[in-house]
Formats: C-alpha cells, sequence, structure tokens
C-alpha cells in the first residue's frame, strides 16, 4: 500500500508533462538508447552526408575509463561511442556550470584519445599489420569527437548555439588559415539556452534534436518532423509509457538537481549580501578615515591662520602622517 502511494505521488509530481526532460541523466539515456537515434543524432551535427555518413555504431552509457598516472584515476562517460571506420564519440551532457569547466572538458578528451588508442592497437585490423607497420603507425591516433551538450550559457561559445574547437596554429590563423593543425581531435560544444530557433524554423537533423532536447520536458505538443526516428525517441520518454520504476529514477534525478540548483542560488544570494556587508563596512572605515584625514588637515589649516611658529607646523604635519598610515 504504500509503495503504491508512493508512485501515485510520483505519477502526480509528473502530471501535466507529456514527456519526461531529456537533460535529465535517466531520460537522457532513454531518449538516446537506440543506434538509429545517435546515428542521426552524430550525421547531423557532424554534417556527414553521402556516404561519409555513419552507418554502424556501437555504444556504452556510463562508460568508465580508467588509468593509473601514477595513482588510479577515473571517470565516467555519459555515452561512449564507436563507429565502423573507427572513430570513437564521448557525449556528455551538462546541467550546470561550474569551476574548471573547460579544463574538465579537456581531461575528458585526453582520457578518451588514450582509450580510443587502445582501441585501435586492439583491432583486428590493426593487430593484421606487419611488425614494420605497426612500429610506424606507434603514434598515430584516431579520430575523436568530445561532445558537451550544455543546458547552460557557456560564455566560451560567443552567444552561438553550437562551436567547434579544434588544435589551430596562431601564425595560420594571422595568415588567414582557418583549418586545424589535425582534424583527428575536436570538440563540439552545444549551448543549449542559445538555441532559440522555433519549429517552423528548423532545417537540419541536428536542430531537430536539439529543439527536442530542449522543449520535450516542458511542452505538451511537439512538431511532427515526419520521421519515424524522432516519434521513437520521443515514444521512450513518454510519461505514459514509461514503467514505474524508470519514473522513480527519472524523480530522484530532477529533485536532486533541483537541490543542487537550490544550494547554488542560496551560495549567490549569501554571497552577493555578504558583499554588500563587506562594501558597507569598507565605507564606513573610508568614511571614518577620511574624515579623520580632514579633519587633520583642517587643524593644520587652523594652525597655519593663527600664525603659530614653524616648529610646530612641522610637528602638527608629522602627527598627521602617523595618523593616517
Amino acid at each position: 500500500m504504500v509503495k503504491n502511494e508512493k508512485m501515485s505521488e510520483i505519477r502526480e509530481f509528473f502530471s501535466g508533462h507529456t514527456y519526461l526532460d531529456p537533460t535529465y541523466d535517466p531520460a537522457f539515456k532513454e531518449f538516446f538508447g537506440d543506434e538509429e537515434t545517435l546515428k542521426s543524432f552524430l550525421n547531423g551535427l557532424l554534417h556527414l552526408e553521402g556516404d561519409n555518413r555513419i552507418r554502424r555504431l556501437t555504444f556504452k552509457f556510463e562508460e568508465e575509463i580508467r588509468f593509473r598516472t601514477p595513482y588510479p584515476k577515473n571517470l565516467t562517460f555519459d555515452i561512449f561511442a564507436t563507429s565502423e571506420n573507427g572513430r570513437f564519440f564521448d557525449i556528455e551532457m551538462q546541467k550546470a556550470n561550474h569551476a574548471f569547466f573547460i579544463d574538465r572538458a579537456i581531461l575528458y578528451n585526453a582520457f578518451l584519445t588514450i582509450r580510443a588508442k587502445q582501441e585501435m592497437e586492439r583491432s583486428p585490423e590493426y593487430m593484421a599489420l606487419g611488425f614494420d607497420e605497426q612500429r610506424k603507425r606507434r603514434y598515430e591516433l584516431p579520430d575523436t569527437v568530445s561532445i558537451w551538450i550544455c543546458n547552460f550559457d557557456l560564455p566560451e561559445t560567443g552567444g552561438e548555439a553550437i562551436d567547434r574547437w579544434n588544435v589551430y596554429s596562431k601564425n595560420a590563423l594571422r595568415r588567414g588559415n582557418a583549418e586545424p593543425v589535425s582534424p583527428k581531435n575536436s570538440y563540439i560544444i552545444v549551448n543549449l539556452p542559445r538555441f532559440t530557433k522555433s519549429a517552423d524554423k528548423l532545417e537540419r537533423p541536428e536542430e531537430k534534436w536539439l529543439y527536442l532536447l530542449k522543449n520535450a520536458g516542458s511542452s505538451e505538443a511537439l512538431p511532427d518532423f515526419g520521421h519515424g526516428i524522432f516519434d521513437s525517441a520521443l515514444e521512450r520518454i513518454k510519461v505514459d509509457y514509461v514503467k514505474d520504476d524508470f519514473l522513480s529514477v527519472q524523480e530522484k534525478a530532477m529533485i536532486a538537481q533541483e537541490e543542487i540548483d537550490c544550494r547554488i542560488a542560496e551560495g549567490r544570494i549569501d554571497a552577493r549580501k555578504e558583499g554588500r556587508e563587506e562594501g558597507r563596512e569598507e565605507g564606513r572605515k573610508e568614511g571614518r578615515a577620511e574624515g579623520h584625514k580632514d579633519g587633520l588637515a583642517d587643524g593644520i589649516s587652523i594652525f597655519e591662520s593663527l600664525g603659530v611658529s614653524r616648529e610646530l607646523l612641522d610637528k602638527a604635519r608629522q602627527i598627521a602622517a602617523e595618523k593616517q598610515k
């Protein structure tokens, strides 16, 4: 009975919503929990067409990566994927900004690169190479793409919804060459709050996926894009169709995030309040110091007007200087 009551509360929590919010971890994995969906998203985001399109894709959720450097260091990728032509992806969904976020993205990319290098050297194609060919390829890297979907405004994207980062030569850029030093290691940063296109303005597949990611959790009616792949992705996060256990997991994720958001907001308010108090106290101190300084200056002026001796004036100035230290 208690379990049924709890489940009723959870169902009530999601009442009025047609779909779960896919920016939260559980629904995010359900939303992209299909090879065709993930291929469509990646092909769109990478602008791959024709023979360049990803045709086969393997992927894992919450793939733990561990290295000893020199002590054990591990992290977990939200989605770790590999295409049939040996391209490796890390796809991360982020709800909030934090200190050293860019450093974190670089660190994850480094782990992705090392993991991809290991996977490449274990592949049947690589193992079939001769000894000298393997030695020649000692430092060869596979193509890696780090994708960060940020549900917060990241200033580093320059106000754009999608930004692409690579390693560039500063000298080459100065000469007008915008080609990266190597195309093998790249980042795609999605600034979701900056994606503001309305449903009737969507053109490319990645725009449709981003629209659904941003709006599915808050919209009862979503556009029909005329392709079953979008429908099936939404079907997996439809509130009326998901199992009770999954709803419980989604609710816990949302409540945990709400608590984090509350604490962040509270911290900001406290910081502002403390800043105002410090500012007022500093102002009072400065006011007292300035008043004291002005008082001393006035006192010296009075001494001068009374025609006191140079010796007494010098003594007054010395006292004033000591007071101001």
